[in-house]
């Protein structure tokens, strides 16, 4: 090989070292970005959300004012046990009474109209039968020459009216009879109320609250009380819309009542409603109802409690803080820091919550993953605030 080549040759070596390492010394020398990070622990994980519920009974029923009156007496209190068909308390009557007397009598005077009605459509039948009888027996004396044209129209005509006559006599018959329904199932309707003044137990169960007062003046459809079974209860909870996101039937459930503060009662997720829903009628916030059945018996209907849904089992686990992975697509990543460099890695994760996410691959406990690492680059220099640097 001439001298010259091989000068050449060594001298593109000799530029290519060089570039490289000044490329190693600007990547040394670039000035650390300062990052937050946190050590991947592991410890328990859980999956859980927290919500107020109240405790209702599974087989409950409200016994109501069937129309507006006094609530004259009642013969339970709350606590006592009653059996289906039990006579509970009695409204003032009076006034249904009236009601009954009223569409009795609108009933008699439409029967009265229909009667006469009638006698009117047979008269009037009677006297078109007679004008058509007239009016054919002057076509034939007509036909004979012993009527006058003008005697023959007048008799077709006074048979045309009095055919009229009769079809609408008999359309008011029709009107009469429809209104005579009407007012008997007003009346059935009527008597019907009046006899609901004695309010029974639609179900067996216990009196579980009383909402009216002897005496009060009751509107349609106000409660009276509400009868249960202290026994078979449920609680009722409402999650917002984006706590309702993996809870399904079957997921534990804890529950916690001011009452007992150190007791704990456990149940399980029996359906989540399929319909988002107002909170009350005075509320704008939406929510969906969870219903969650109970293993063990100690709470009251009515009370207000605190509920844990566990949407996953509680394990042992790697966890990283929800904000330390980054999401690639079909990949999810962390960086972690080695030796003062960010280090991006692959990683499967598995369950998240509002703070943490599982990594069930990818990372091994106690190595520092960077936080929020929207900016930060494959090998970029780092440097640790706030924690401690491994």
């Amino acid at each position: 090989m001439p001298k010259t080549r091989s000068w050449l040759v060594l001298a593109g070596v000799l530029l290519t070292v060089a570039v490289t390492a000044a490329a190693v010394y600007r990547g040394f020398n670039r000035p650390a970005v300062e990052v937050k990070a946190a050590a991947a622990e592991e410890r328990l994980f859980e999956d859980k959300v927290l919500a107020t519920g109240r405790v209702e009974s599974l087989r409950q029923a409200e016994v109501v004012a069937p129309y507006a009156a006094r609530l004259v007496c009642l013969k339970v209190k709350e606590g006592d046990p009653v059996e289906a068909g039990q006579v509970l308390g009695e409204l003032d009557t009076s006034d249904a009474a009236d009601r009954v007397k009223e569409a009795e009598a609108a009933l008699a005077v439409t029967k009265a109209e229909l009667a006469s009605a009638g006698a009117a459509l047979e008269a009037a039948e009677a006297r078109a039968e007679a004008a058509r009888k007239k009016a054919e027996r002057f076509r034939y004396l007509f036909e004979q020459d012993a009527v006058s044209q003008a005697e023959l129209e007048a008799a077709e005509i006074e048979y045309a009216g009095a055919k009229a006559e009769a079809a609408t006599a008999a359309g008011n018959i029709r009107a009469l009879e429809a209104r005579v329904k009407q007012a008997q199932v007003a009346v059935d309707n009527a008597r019907r109320t009046a006899a609901k003044g004695r309010l029974t137990a639609p179900v067996a169960g216990v009196v579980m609250e009383i909402a009216a007062k002897e005496g009060s003046y009751l509107q349609p459809g106000a409660r009276v009380l509400t009868i249960g079974d202290p026994e078979k209860l449920r609680v009722v909870a409402d999650l917002s819309e984006q706590d309702v996101g993996g809870i399904a039937a079957g997921q534990e459930v804890e529950i916690n009542w001011a009452a007992y503060p150190d007791k704990v009662w456990r149940g399980k997720v029996a359906r989540v409603a399929p319909a988002v829903v107002k909170k009350s009628e005075l509320e704008t916030e939406r929510v969906v109802r969870v219903f969650i059945v109970l293993g063990q018996t100690g709470l009251l209907p009515g009370a207000t409690v605190d509920v844990v849904i566990h949407r996953v089992q509680p394990r042992e686990a790697v966890l990283v803080p929800s904000e330390a992975v980054v999401d690639r697509g079909k990949t999810k990543v962390v960086f972690v820091v080695e030796k003062g460099v960010a280090r991006e890695r692959a990683v499967t994760v598995g369950g998240a919550n509002e703070l943490y996410t599982e990594i069930r691959s990818g990372l091994d406990p106690g190595v520092q993953v960077i936080l929020d690492p929207k900016e930060i680059k494959d090998g970029q220099p780092v440097r640790v605030t706030g924690g401690v640097e491994k």
